[in-house]
């Protein structure tokens, strides 16, 4: 089984022979062997793209929690989880000449000895590539869960506003309504009832008034609370729209880290039968699979050696800073 779940893929010796016969003949077209020197050239590129897009997700999170990390504290979290990716060691560790001269190694000499190093980095990237795409999936989500979250906490502000103006409006129509009645009392009664009438008119206004003050007093503070959500929603869609920028740059990252997985599994795979067949012994020279293998590789060995320089070059050349 292979590290994906999926059955390996089994090949007889017979189609293992075809398929060498086929590599070399294609080998011996000129246009060909141009061809795989720049593929192989190609992936230095691809390994400055992938730094480059790090790089811009970097800088484009410090910005993110540099402008809204005072109303959105989470993104901080996740700016130090991407920082915390060991991308830089993970790059550097297939830039540097010792990697480079162990691939071409195995390639020519076919060590006998088994060399761990591509299958691990084959193992980190794809790793690394699931932990990118889980990233970018879990900090949408986290953008969806606040909006969702700040629009209901903007609904229930609204309903609250709208039930405190009722209330007030309440207020104000027993207010003038007691203020009537105490007049007509009043006027229709002797002096010591009229006063009398008029002190109760005036303690029951006095309430009215003080319950209507402190709704007042309640709607500024609720529309104060709304306002606030309301500037914390526009943040959000600042935030989300920032995001959105980073999306290309991260599905880059995963897509070109899968070719490294590939690439470096593709080697150690490689290597590893090299070196069973070799274990044979002097009777492995006269296996007709292996002679092939070796032709094969012969051929092969050039436009790698010369495309991983052109690899090299391209690293070398990288815009960004050196770790």
């Amino acid at each position: 089984m292979s590290s994906s779940g999926a059955p390996a893929i089994v090949f007889t010796n017979e189609e293992k022979k075809e398929f060498a016969k086929a590599a070399i003949e294609a080998l011996n077209n000129p246009e060909n062997l141009r061809q795989f020197e720049k593929d192989i050239e190609n992936i230095g590129t691809t390994a400055v793209q992938i730094d480059q897009a790090f790089d811009r997700v970097s800088r484009g999170f410090k910005a993110m929690v540099d402008n809204h990390g005072r109303d959105f504290p989470e993104v901080a979290v996740y700016r130090n989880e991407w920082n915390g990716y060991k991308r830089l060691a993970m790059i550097d560790d297939i830039q540097t000449e010792s990697d480079l001269r162990d691939c071409i190694k195995e390639f020519i000499a076919f060590s006998e000895e088994e060399h761990a190093t591509s299958k691990t980095m084959a193992s980190n990237f794809r790793a690394l590539e699931s932990d990118v795409k889980g990233f970018g999936e879990r900090f949408s989500d986290y953008l969806a869960a606040k909006k969702v979250e700040l629009d209901q906490q903007a609904a229930a502000l609204k309903v609250q506003i709208d039930e405190i103006q009722k209330a007030i409006e309440g207020w104000n129509l027993k207010a003038r309504f007691r203020c009537i009645v105490g007049a007509l009392l009043a006027l229709g009664a002797g002096l010591a009832a009229g006063l009398w009438s008029l002190v109760v008119t005036g303690i029951s206004l006095a309430y009215f008034i003080y319950e209507r003050i402190k709704a007042e007093i309640d709607l500024r503070e609720k529309k104060a609370e709304l306002e606030e959500v309301n500037r914390k929603q526009r943040e959000l869609a600042e935030l989300k729209s920032r995001f959105d920028g980073l999306k290309p740059d991260i599905a880059l990252i995963a897509e070109k880290l899968v070719v490294f997985g590939n690439i470096w599994d593709t080697v150690s795979t490689q290597i590893k039968e090299f070196g069973a067949i070799l274990e044979t012994g002097l009777d492995s020279l006269n296996n007709e699979e292996f002679r092939l293998q070796v032709t094969l590789a012969r051929k092969t060995c050039i436009p790698l050696r010369n495309g991983l320089a052109k690899y090299a070059v391209n690293l070398e050349n990288s815009p960004l800073p050196k770790p």
